[in-house]
């Protein structure tokens, strides 16, 4: 089985030989490694020439910057595998990550295999692991996916080709692409996943990072997501029976978009609003206990909210 890489690189050149390095590496060898420079103004494509120009599997592609969503889309219409893999620039795999998916893929005739992964932070890991539900019927998984028992990205899971190929929705200034792959991905087939216990991803966490953003605009969008998510999963006659479960991934988009500073923080109306209609007992049960604090702080208070995720991320520099 032939495996696409899928590698978008913007501005990366302090990050891109370690990554291309540790695919090159892999144990497993029938790799197509296409990485798309996506128009980056440093160092980043003349440092891909140098391994396009080492090792035939490797391809550059140069294109203008259109972010991350419509670059890897580019990259799965260039590519010719028979399952497809995405990689971030910044991110590193485990030696054998890919063959131990690849053989979880052939044994059990799934269409998608989902590596756990180690989070890093300044060098300090700890691991992050998928828990799929015992039915995986549609509504099933989209359930575990706003529960974030499935997490929301596509790096570090091998992907049949045709469950992503042909994807085509808007996804402009956008944070949470990788979520509405998989959201789209869930709903619009049948889905048979498995997910190997060991980690193969290694997820670097840094001050460019996207959820370190500043752009205004990728921020409002945080919160705008919702009514995507929302029109998909009523499209798909999902609404009414995950309700509670929506309710939850609102609660964690909030605090991931008032930790951003995100204009509406200030707006005590709305964070009433918010706060009565999102804020249940299933989402208080279900949000990790600093989520919890954070959502209070930011009820509070935005400085509140703001003191206490600077105090959650030192004391996460500090465990972790």
């Amino acid at each position: 089985m032939k495996v696409s890489v899928i590698i978008p690189a913007y501005n990366a050149e302090k990050y891109i030989g370690r990554c291309l390095n540790s695919i090159l590496q892999q144990t497993y060898r029938n790799l197509e490694i296409i990485v798309l420079n996506d128009g980056s103004t440093d160092k980043t494509a003349s440092i891909i020439k140098s391994y396009v120009e080492v090792d035939d599997r490797v391809t550059l592609i140069d294109k203008k910057n259109s972010g991350t969503y419509l670059t890897r889309k580019l990259g799965m219409q260039s590519s010719t595998g028979e399952s497809i893999f995405h990689v971030d620039a910044d991110d590193f795999l485990e030696l054998n990550a890919i063959e131990i998916l690849v053989n979880e893929m052939i044994k059990a005739s799934l269409n998608l295999v989902i590596g756990n992964h180690f989070h890093i932070v300044k060098g300090k890991k700890r691991i992050v692991k998928n828990v799929l539900p015992e039915n995986q019927s549609k509504i099933e998984l989209v359930k575990s996916l706003l529960n974030n028992d499935i997490k929301g990205y596509v790096w570090g899971r091998l992907f049949k080709r045709e469950l992503i190929n042909n994807l085509d929705f808007e996804a402009e200034n956008l944070l949470q692409e990788d979520f509405l792959i998989n959201l789209h991905v869930f709903i619009n087939n049948d889905m048979r996943i498995g997910v190997v216990d060991s980690p193969v991803y290694n997820y670097i966490i840094h001050p460019n990072s996207a959820n370190s953003s500043k752009n205004p605009v990728f921020i409002e969008n945080v919160i705008n997501f919702n009514q995507i998510v929302e029109k998909i999963l009523y499209d798909a006659k999902f609404d009414k029976e995950l309700v509670r479960e929506f309710k939850l991934y609102k609660c964690r988009n909030w605090v991931i978009y008032a930790r951003m500073g995100g204009k509406l923080t200030r707006d005590k109306k709305f964070v009433n609003n918010f706060y009565k209609e999102n804020y249940t007992e299933y989402s208080v049960r279900n949000l990790a206990a600093y989520q919890n604090l954070e959502m209070l702080g930011y009820r509070y208070n935005y400085t509140t909210g703001q003191f206490l995720t600077r105090s959650f991320k030192k004391l996460q520099e500090v465990l972790f």
